[in-house]
């Protein structure tokens, strides 16, 4: 029995050490290194269709919400918005944000991953912000969420996100009671900016 000990005790200690190499080595954990996020995120991180501004407009010129509105309403509802706007995706922040995304999964308005929006969503998100008339108290409510979130903004440019964003946290102030704090913790978690 005890010639098999040893044998055993090394084995464990090999696969522990390379276990812990490969976490030094690329901040990831040996499971995290096979799972279905890191797959999602090494697609989205490379795609380009999340962009904060429109052809014609160059980077960072943004166009007036007009043709914000008006080129997302001619993309085809089944499409998606992909990858981040401004920096490049972290996987660590990415993971955060899909598992406390989870905790919203009954609000079937709230992306359930930033960095992969479908359009049609998008749509319905901008026509809250269009339509959706707060009270005094509401607009406080709005206002005070915005200057808190980690952007202090709905997005870090006022690019189809904002919007996207301010329209999403009009609806969750009207339609759920909202707080600030509450409205706040969903916009850091949808930010899509990178990082």
């Amino acid at each position: 029995m005890t010639k098999y000990i040893i044998p055993l005790i090394a084995a464990i200690v090999i696969i522990a050490a390379a276990a812990v190499s490969i976490i030094f080595l690329t901040g990831h954990t040996v499971s995290a290194q096979s799972s279905p996020e890191l797959a999602q995120f090494t697609a989205l991180s490379n795609a380009t269709s999340d962009q904060c501004s429109l052809p014609g407009y160059g980077f960072m010129g943004l166009p007036p919400r007009s043709a914000i509105y008006s080129y997302v309403n001619s993309q085809p509802n089944d499409t998606y918005f992909q990858g981040s706007c401004c920096s490049s995706m972290v996987y660590s922040h990415y993971v955060a944000q899909i598992e406390g995304l989870k905790n919203y999964s009954n609000i079937s308005v709230i992306p359930p991953d930033p960095y992969n929006v479908s359009v049609g969503l998008v749509k319905q998100l901008f026509s809250y912000y269009t339509t959706i008339t707060l009270t005094p108290s509401q607009n406080a409510t709005f206002n005070d969420a915005a200057s808190i979130t980690n952007e202090h903004s709905w997005c870090c440019c006022q690019c189809w996100a904002w919007y996207a964003h301010a329209g999403l946290a009009k609806y969750l102030i009207t339609k759920y009671g909202y707080n600030a704090i509450q409205v706040a913790n969903v916009m850091n978690l949808e930010e899509c900016c990178g990082g």
